[in-house]
């Protein structure tokens, strides 16, 4: 799927028509997937100007026309199944519960208030409402904290401790990280509200984008960009949003080893010293299923290395083959160097072709392993959630659908027969994979 960029952005007020329109332009040149605002200064006689300059992925939550206000936009090109909306805390928390690509995401806009005596309660209503939300689904809590966590990321004394234990306490409990920290550990220097005073610079790091630790691997980068229209600087989080699928639930071998020779001359050396040491086992059973995970680790291993080789092969053709249309650019009657190009050339050429024929094999198998889960290959759509526990459709090999009981017992046994029947196998490669080795008793049950 394509990246996401998620965004967080105190407007300082876009009621205006003028302001509206240099934040949705500025908003529209980052091309940004999801946008918190916060001090929108918005009321419900607004909405619909929003959307029409902006598009129908806008929601709100007002407060009053000089203060508060927030609201999340969605960019025309991104099209999420929103599950629910709910304003947390009327103008400065809203909830919206969306799926996107499988993946159901809790996106909270937070806008705390100015007035540090005022936070402690509202951070304690903010943790009341995130305890309500399921745990096991992906939480972003983005907007304008107005409240740090860290010496570091304020000019001066963080004026509401209490707030900011709250706060850490909700970090703490959710286990969020803040992604654009945990992407710049280092980084003592930049903020994201910056003012400048007679002869004084205030300056802190209030706009923030937490996500579940869970989802934080795939996260890839976070920066903080200037807003002209703002004392508040955008943060802004590029993250792949996609529900977990399971693993392989088999190694799959690559036949392509086979043509190998290196590959065959080593993976015979293993296997023989491998043999040679059944007896230090307390049965054959244990020896020979240490022996097939041993003999996946020596193909991965080996793959890994024949796949570093290689990368580093093309990048060294790339840049000769530049190099000498670099060379040919001046000197294009030189026949010796044309020569030597097209060498070049073709040698790149059938290392990409050897890759891509690779992806295209593993691609086949991804696809064949979708179909054989049951939410892919047997579920019809279903309307309610109770109804997914029951099939209710299968599909022929031709693709018809099968809705009658007896007939998808029979689609489904003659499937699974197929899909476990043995493949064939050659007796001469048996004999000398297990030449030599002795023969497992009956009674052999450890």
């Amino acid at each position: 799927m394509t990246p996401l960029i998620i965004a967080t952005l105190n407007t300082r007020g876009c009621r205006m028509a003028l302001r509206r329109s240099q934040v949705l332009s500025y908003l529209r040149e980052g091309r940004y997937s999801v946008v918190f605002l916060q001090e929108t200064h918005t009321d419900p006689a607004a909405e619909d100007r929003w959307r029409l300059e902006w598009g129908d992925g806008v929601y709100f939550s007002h407060f009053a026309t000089w203060q508060a206000g927030v609201a999340t936009l969605f960019s025309p090109n991104l099209r999420p199944e929103v599950l629910g909306v709910n304003e947390a805390v009327p103008g400065h928390v809203l909830h919206l519960r969306v799926r996107m690509e499988g993946l159901v995401v809790n996106l909270v806009n937070i806008y705390a208030p100015q007035m540090s005596s005022r936070r402690p309660q509202f951070y304690q209503l903010v943790s009341d409402f995130l305890g309500t939300l399921d745990s096991h689904e992906c939480l972003v809590l983005g907007g304008d904290f107005n409240t740090t966590l860290e010496e570091r990321d304020r000019s001066g004394a963080e004026p509401s401790p209490a707030a900011a234990n709250i706060l850490q306490g909700i970090v703490d409990h959710h286990s969020l990280v803040d992604v654009w920290r945990d992407r710049h550990p280092d980084d003592t220097s930049t903020f994201t509200f910056v003012r400048v005073e007679a002869h004084r610079l205030h300056h802190s790091r209030l706009d923030r984008i937490y996500l579940s630790r869970f989802h934080l691997s795939q996260a890839h980068s976070s920066a903080i960009r200037p807003a002209p229209f703002s004392d508040h600087h955008l943060v802004a989080v590029t993250v792949s949003l996609r529900a977990e699928r399971p693993g392989l639930a088999y190694w799959h071998f690559n036949n392509s080893l086979l043509e190998d020779e290196s590959f065959v001359m080593s993976f015979r050396e293993f296997w023989m010293a491998w043999r040679e040491q059944w007896r230090a086992f307390p049965s054959v059973r244990r020896w020979w299923d240490l022996g097939k995970v041993r003999a996946k680790l020596f193909c991965r291993d080996y793959t890994r290395g024949t796949s570093r080789r290689r990368n580093a092969a093309v990048e060294q053709l790339e840049r000769e083959v530049l190099e000498m249309e670099r060379r040919l650019a001046a000197d294009p009657e030189d026949p010796s160097l044309c020569g030597a190009c097209r060498e070049k050339r073709e040698e790149l050429w059938a290392l990409e072709d050897h890759r891509a024929r690779g992806a295209f094999v593993r691609s086949r198998i991804r696809l064949l392993r979708e179909m054989d889960r049951g939410s892919r290959f047997f579920y019809a759509l279903e309307k309610t959630r109770g109804a997914k526990k029951h099939v209710t459709c299968l599909l022929a090999e031709d693709g018809t659908p099968i809705t009658g009981p007896e007939e998808m017992c029979g689609r489904a046994r003659d499937f699974y027969t197929s899909l476990f029947s043995p493949d064939p196998t050659d007796p001469d490669a048996c004999e000398v994979l297990w030449e030599e080795l002795p023969t497992v008793s009956v009674g052999d049950r450890d």
